[in-house]
Parts: C-alpha cells; structure tokens; sequence
C-alpha cells in the first residue's frame, strides 16, 4: 500500500502498527509502483485540495518507495522541500534511487525511521500519507503526534482506501469477486481494517482535531485494458504467503504465478463485465 500500503505504506514495529501483511519483496515494490500510477489522480486532487502549494515543506509518512513524497515534490517545486519517512530501510534506499534519477535535488529526502520514534525539531507547512493509518494500532494517536510537527495553520491530508466493494462487477464474474473478496478476508484476518478510508472523519475528531473535508473517488474499469486487473493479481500474489498462514486460497482454477492477471482479465471480458475497484478517500484539515 505506497505507500504502501499500497502504498505505500511503513512497516513499524508491533506495538505501533499490525504487520504489513503485503510484505517487502521485489514484487511488492513493483506491485506499489503500478499502484501508484492507479491512485496518482486521487492522490493529487487530495493533495492540491488540501492545501499543498509551491513553496510548502511536507512530511510524508510511510513513504515506501517514494511515490507520494516524488508527488508532493512536483507540487511543492524546487523551492520546497519534502522529507519522506519509512521504516523500511530497503524501500527507503530503493525511494532515493528514483528520486535522485528523476532529479529532484536536495528538495526530496528520505530518512529511515519508526513513525513512533522519529522526532525533528523542523516544523513543516503539511503532514501527508497515503495508506498508513490503518496499519496504526491508534491512528487517531499517530494524527495527534504528528499534528505536533506543523506549523501553525499547517495542513493534514491522508488518502486510505475501502475494499469492502459489495458486488465489484457487473454483470457478475464470480472468479473476479470471489478473488476480489479476498484482499477483505486476509486484511481482517491480519487485524487491519479493509474499510478505513470510511472511518477518517471520526479519527480525526478522536485526535482531537478539527473534522476533516472529506472526498471518496472509485476507478471503474471494463475489458483486458485497466491497470485494476494487473493490480488485483499483483496485491494477490503479494499477499500468497499470508493466505497460505491464515488458512485462505485463490478461487479453484487461479494460481498465484504470471497466469494470474491473464485468467481475470478473461473471466472479466467473457461476462463483459464492469470493474468497480476499491474506494479511495481523501481526508484533510488545516490545524489552528
């Protein structure tokens, strides 16, 4: 989840966060890059919204493989400053690699650290993430600690993510919902909720906080040619060993290997179905 979680999406210690069952390989980091291209527009207008202007300097927790933090980079020019932070330190290096290719400059930094642990005397103009509080054990308590680092009138903007989609495709394929429903039961198994994006406004109130303007986007996709489809199997074969512990299998007749995107995108076009991926919704607040 990019970040990542998903994005994106730090990986923090027990007591402050449940395990990102997604997990840390080099297909995961590649499954949270074509994720990242799936949520750019969301996470920009979220970003653009919420206040994010040139000149601005933004933290960007669980920054994963950098996606949101190179976006809040591009919005914030080379006159700001955006400082990424992961617990991941194979992400975080793997995050200044494509940053420093694609030039960003001493604007965009990333530093390995625990979201519980990380302490900075600079105080920025936003604190963002995508994908992060619903692996926080006390996501209202993350917002409220890092309220702490703004500036006054400083602004809050998070982009978290609903799965539990009633009945994703129309007319029904039952392969793609019945895999579909998957990424709800393994994230519930796990302990984290699949349907965070719709608890936002009351966090923020329970961190004491102002309550946040709230938006919900959804992708719809039909046929072989969405990236949604590539996703589910990416976020599906990422999340292969975690099904296996928890006592969860793909439909009959899938396997979790390179065959995987083929055999939904044909379930999907032999129905002529229409995809409606998972909910995105963005939250933010300007702190007094």
């Amino acid at each position: 989840m990019s970040g990542h979680s998903p994005q994106a999406t730090a990986i923090a210690t027990p007591d402050a966060q449940a395990d990102y069952v997604l997990g840390s390989s080099d297909q995961e980091h590649q499954r949270l890059m074509l994720q990242a291209r799936i949520l750019r527009p969301s996470t920009e207008q979220f970003l653009r919204l919420g206040g994010l202007g040139p000149g601005m300097s933004v933290l960007d927790l669980g920054s994963g493989m950098g996606d949101v933090s190179m976006l809040a980079a591009e919005i914030v020019g080379p006159r700001g400053r955006v400082l990424g932070i992961d617990r991941d330190p194979v992400t975080t290096e793997k995050a200044r690699v494509r940053a420093r290719d694609e030039g960003f400059g001493k604007s965009l930094e990333f530093q390995v650290a625990d979201l519980d642990d990380f302490e900075a005397t600079e105080r920025f103009d936003a604190v963002v993430g995508r994908f992060v509080l619903l692996y926080q054990n006390d996501p209202a308590a993350t917002l409220r600690r890092f309220a702490r680092f703004l500036r006054p009138g400083g602004v809050l903007v998070f982009h978290e993510i609903d799965f539990t989609v009633q009945n994703p495709s129309w007319p029904p394929a039952s392969l793609w919902d019945d895999s579909y429903r998957l990424l709800t039961e393994v994230f519930l198994a796990n302990g984290t909720p699949p349907d965070f994006g719709r608890r936002l406004n009351r966090t923020f109130l329970d961190a004491g906080l102002p309550g946040p303007t709230l938006e919900c986007h959804a992708s719809v996709a039909s046929g072989g040619d969405s990236p949604i489809v590539p996703w589910l199997a990416y976020t599906l074969r990422s999340l292969e060993p975690a099904l296996e512990k928890m006592g969860l299998s793909l439909p009959e007749g899938l396997v979790a290997d390179d065959t995987l995107t083929d055999r939904l995108e044909k379930a999907v076009r032999e129905q002529g179905s229409q995809i409606l991926g998972s909910l995105q919704y963005g939250a933010w607040v300007r702190v007094p």
